[in-house]
């Protein structure tokens, strides 16, 4: 066993308690039970167009919310842009709405959360999200304005990985910046969770796949931060071994009901502590190539961790070498550094084998004549201002993003 640095134990952890989380086949039916507890009797539901055109999803969630659903918005967009949420919010003061449900993947998740926000503090148009959002010039000037109005309530149906829906944070494209910023307050964090896997089997398997790679990504990130706590050390190792186990069995037999709940609870598992830890560069990164490239949120963290996690080898390595037998890698025999090479490695080996890109050339919409614009925008991510190695300019985003090409 590998010897980790020693921790600080100070830090408070902001997570969902345990029974507002339900999870199992049949775990829609709480949905309706969940409302009436939470006072919401005239609740938008928002989702995406293909849950709610081509599947007769939707219909299981209007039926399982007994009577209270007030309207539906489908019309979310990946990386939700500022337009997108105000025409959300729009129809939830149109509808008088008391609640939100979000149903389907990050999108929906997150168009939410910003909905959530423009009700509560008046937002009317797309300059209104800038007196909201997270302010940061590096490395250390960081405004963070709080939600100071009062928050509908939101339940999270999810039929992803990427566990956007435990978190008080959010993240929304400027379409003029081109830019995703962040906005955050535990006023946003859903009230209950339902992880249904039977509601997941219309996700197709590159996003069911690619999101548990978020979740993965999650993990390491978690595991390797300078704020890192047993808590959360102790649930992304966890969820790390459960997605190394779970996710090829998913690709195996996507139909897999086990397999996928597994899948959904180490998603859960990877996210529950992050309140109280730093996240970096591949979550920093993956932001950008998301608002500027409409890279797919699960994609960045394939084509990014594993480089990342080389990046990040002289910074981290007892972290590392400890996540290398989560991953299925023998170390009994291994240096510290010897492995951590094999993580990374075993990293690289299994985003190919679950039929996921690894390259930033192998990703549509990606350039490298883009790369100054993303390492700009980066650096204005407080994220990256806590990535373990740090990160003192632009040409050192540019490197890594080199590398990856």
């Amino acid at each position: 066993m590998f010897e980790l640095p020693k921790r600080d134990l100070n830090g408070a952890f902001t997570s969902l308690p345990l029974d507002d989380i339900h999870f199992g086949a049949g775990s829609l039916e709480k949905l309706g039970p969940t409302l009436e507890m939470h006072g919401i009797k005239r609740a938008l539901i928002i989702t995406g167009n293909t849950l709610a055109n081509k599947t007769d999803l939707l219909d299981k969630v209007k039926a399982a919310t007994d009577g209270r659903t007030a309207a539906v918005f489908s019309e979310t967009i990946q990386h939700v842009p500022r337009q997108m949420v105000l025409r959300a919010t729009e129809m939830a003061r149109e509808h008088d709405v008391d609640g939100l449900i979000c149903f389907g993947g990050g999108s929906p998740n997150d168009t939410a959360k910003a909905v959530m926000i423009a009700l509560a503090q008046g937002i009317t148009s797309t300059e209104g999200f800038d007196e909201a959002r997270i302010k940061f010039q590096y490395p250390d000037q960081i405004e963070i304005p709080p939600v100071t109005g009062d928050c509908v309530p939101l339940i999270a149906i999810p039929t992803t990985l990427s566990a956007g829906e435990f978190t008080n944070f959010v993240g929304v494209t400027d379409e003029v910046r081109k830019v995703k910023d962040l906005y955050v307050d535990k006023k946003i964090t859903a009230k209950a969770v339902i992880l249904d896997p039977t509601l997941t089997l219309e996700t197709p398997d590159w996003l069911w796949l690619s999101t548990g790679m978020r979740a993965v990504d999650h993990c390491v990130e978690a595991i390797y931060s300078g704020l890192a706590q047993p808590f959360t050390d102790a649930l992304a190792i966890r969820a790390l071994d459960m997605l190394f186990t779970y996710l090829p069995q998913c690709k195996d037999d996507p139909k897999d009901l086990v397999a996928r709940v597994q899948c959904q609870v180490a998603s859960w598992l990877s996210v529950y502590g992050l309140g109280s830890v730093s996240l970096g560069l591949s979550h920093g990164i993956g932001h950008q190539l998301g608002a500027r490239c409409d890279v797919p949120h699960g994609i960045t963290s394939c084509v990014m961790l594993h480089h990342t996690m080389r990046f990040n080898h002289s910074h981290t390595m007892e972290q590392q070498a400890w996540m290398a037998g989560a991953m299925g890698v023998e170390t009994s025999n291994m240096s510290a550094e010897v492995a951590a090479r094999a993580a990374q490695k075993a990293m690289t080996g299994f985003v190919q084998d679950l039929d996921l890109p690894t390259r930033l050339r192998d990703v549509e919409g990606v350039s490298e004549a883009d790369f100054e614009a993303i390492a700009k925008d980066a650096l204005e991510d407080l994220i990256v201002a806590t990535n373990p190695r740090p990160v003192t300019s632009v040409d050192d985003v540019i490197g890594l993003l080199r590398t990856a090409w």
